[in-house]
């Protein structure tokens, strides 16, 4: 009897978990912003630069590094948003590409 009781008490607790992890214990109300006209606006400045024997992509980006901190990942997927001709090519020498330094946020509001 006693390892009924037990089993039906663990599986509770876990449902318990189970739904607290996945739902929260707050209120997904309270986390929803009031819409406003108001839209953000991402400009991404960046530099032209011209592929020389040997280079990749590390080497680039270490070669012109960015003034605000950003992640490889992050950089890599600007970098092909700006250059998406290299999306599976090599870099070829020579070449001149666009390299990003940084995210400029800007809002847009119109009222």
């Amino acid at each position: 009897m006693r390892i009924l009781i037990a089993s039906i008490i663990i599986v509770a607790i876990a449902f318990v978990i189970k739904v607290d992890l996945q739902e929260g214990t707050l209120p997904l109300a309270s986390f929803y912003q009031p819409k406003t006209d108001c839209q953000n606006e991402e400009e991404l400045a960046y530099v032209t630069v011209q592929v020389m024997e040997g280079d990749t992509m590390y080497s680039l980006f270490a070669a012109t590094p960015s003034p605000t901190k950003m992640t490889y990942p992050d950089r890599l997927a600007k970098f092909y948003q700006l250059n998406p001709h290299l999306q599976l090519q090599s870099l070829v020498p020579g070449e001149q590409i666009l390299m990003p330094m940084q995210t400029i946020a800007k809002k847009n509001c119109t009222n």
